[in-house]
C-alpha cells in the first residue's frame, strides 16, 4: 500500500513548478481579468468586518508600529476561540515557515512525508535538519496507515500529514493520526483548509492529550486574503516554548494585532462558508465528472484533483493536461498545474479549486467548449 520515494529532489519540484503562472507581478494581475482557481481560499471573500479593520489600521496609522514579535494579541484571541490556554498557540505568517520552525527543535531524524504534498513540506523538514521519505499510497490518496509506512520505511522519527490534504483533497482520519502519534516521536499536521472542507473535523483536541502532536492552521485562507499571511501552531506548552526559544518572530506583520479581535469573530461568516461548501463541493465534483476527457478524485476539500485521460477512440480538443491548461488560461481561467509532483502517477493532472457558482460553471462551460473541440 505504501510506495517510498527516497530518491525525490523535491527542491527541484519547487524550481520546475507550476509549470504554467499562478502567481503573476502586481502589476500584472491588477489589469487581467482571470478567475483564480489555482488558490484554495475562501470562495466567498474576504469578510466586510475584516476589509474595514484593515481600513481603520491603515487610516489610524496603527501600522506605523512595529508589531509584537510574540504575537500576544492574536495568540490570546485564537486561544480564546478555541478554548485553549493562550501559552499553547504560537504565531507566524505560513504554514511552511511553522512546520521549520516546529520541526527544527527535535532531534534530527527521518520524516515521513504524506505525498502528493505541497513541495514545501519537504523543504522545511530538510532546512530543519532531517532526512525524509515521502510515503504514498498506492490504492487511494488516503494517508497510508502508520504501521505499514513503518513496515516498508523502517521507524520514523517524525511525521507531516495534512488535514485535508493538498491536492488530494482527502481527509485525515482520528484513527490514523492516533496510530503515527504512537509510533512517531512526533507528528506536525496542516490544517490550513480544514475550515473549507467538506464534513470535516479537526485534530486540535488531540493537542490536549498527546504533547507531540503540533498542528497547524492558516486564516489567511479561512477568511479568503491569502495577501495578508497569518498563520499560527497549537502544541503543547513545552514543545511551544522550545520553538519560540528559536523562533525570531521577524516575519509577523501588525496586521496580526489589528485583526486578531475581528477574526475571531466571524462564526456567522464561518456557518455560511460550511452550508455554501457542503453543497458546492459535491455539485463541483459532478460537474467535472461530467466533462469528457476529465477524470476526478473525491474530494473532501475545496479543491478537486483532476485528470486528463483519454479513452480509446476518443477525440477531443487538446491532447493532454499541459495543452488544456495553457487553452484555459487564454479563455481566462488559472488551475494549478501538478506536472512532476511525486507520488502521481502521471503528468496528466491538476487541481481546481472551489469558487462561486457562477465562477464554476463558466469553468465548466470553458473546459466542455475546449475539449468539445
Amino acid at each position: 500500500m505504501v510506495g517510498l520515494h527516497r530518491d525525490v529532489d523535491y527542491r527541484q519540484v519547487v524550481t520546475d513548478l507550476p509549470d504554467k503562472p499562478v502567481a503573476l507581478p502586481y502589476e500584472l494581475r491588477t489589469e487581467m481579468t482571470w478567475i483564480d482557481f489555482s488558490h484554495p481560499v475562501n470562495p466567498l471573500g474576504c469578510p466586510r468586518a475584516i476589509v474595514q479593520a484593515m481600513h481603520t489600521a491603515l487610516v489610524d496609522g496603527e501600522i506605523a508600529f512595529s508589531p509584537d514579535r510574540d504575537g500576544h494579541a492574536l495568540c490570546d484571541a485564537i486561544a480564546g476561540r478555541l478554548g485553549m490556554a493562550t501559552d499553547r498557540i504560537l504565531t507566524g505568517t505560513s504554514p511552511f515557515e511553522l512546520i521549520r520552525a516546529a520541526a527544527q527543535v527535535f532531534m534530527p531524524g527521518m520524516v515521513g512525508i504524506m505525498s502528493p504534498c505541497p513541495p514545501e513540506y519537504a523543504l522545511a523538514i530538510e532546512n530543519a535538519g532531517h532526512r525524509y521519505v515521502c510515503l504514498s499510497n498506492t490504492r487511494s490518496f488516503a494517508t497510508v496507515d502508520a504501521y505499514t509506512a513503518r513496515d516498508e520505511a523502517g521507524q520514523l522519527d517524525g511525521a507531516v500529514l495534512a488535514n485535508p490534504a493538498y491536492p488530494t483533497s482527502r481527509l485525515l482520519s482520528s484513527a490514523t493520526l492516533i496510530h503515527y502519534l504512537e509510533t512517531c516521536s512526533w507528528v506536525i499536521v496542516d490544517e490550513s483548509n480544514i475550515e473549507l472542507s467538506f464534513g470535516g473535523e479537526s485534530v486540535l483536541p488531540l493537542v490536549e492529550e498527546y504533547p507531540n502532536l503540533v498542528v497547524i492552521r492558516t486564516p489567511s485562507v479561512t477568511y479568503g486574503m491569502p495577501g495578508v499571511p497569518i498563520a499560527y501552531l497549537a502544541a503543547h506548552p513545552r514543545t511551544v516554548r522550545r520553538i519560540r526559544a528559536l523562533y525570531d518572530g521577524g516575519s509577523i506583520s501588525m496586521f496580526s494585532e489589528v485583526l486578531a479581535k475581528t477574526l475571531v469573530a466571524q462564526g456567522a461568516y464561518i456557518d455560511e462558508t460550511h452550508e455554501f461548501l457542503d453543497k458546492e463541493i459535491p455539485w463541483m465534483q459532478c460537474m467535472l465528472s461530467l466533462v469528457p476527457g476529465i477524470s476526478i478524485y473525491p474530494a473532501e476539500g475545496n479543491f478537486v484533483l483532476c485528470e486528463f485521460s483519454l479513452a480509446d477512440g476518443m477525440r477531443l480538443g487538446v491532447s493532454c493536461a499541459e495543452e488544456l491548461i495553457i487553452r484555459l488560461q487564454l479563455a481566462g481561467f488559472l488551475v494549478r498545474p501538478l506536472k512532476g509532483t511525486p507520488g502521481l502517477a502521471s503528468d496528466e493532472f491538476f487541481c481546481v479549486s472551489v469558487k462561486l457558482r457562477n465562477e464554476n460553471q463558466r469553468l465548466i462551460d470553458a473546459m466542455r467548449s475546449i475539449l468539445n473541440g
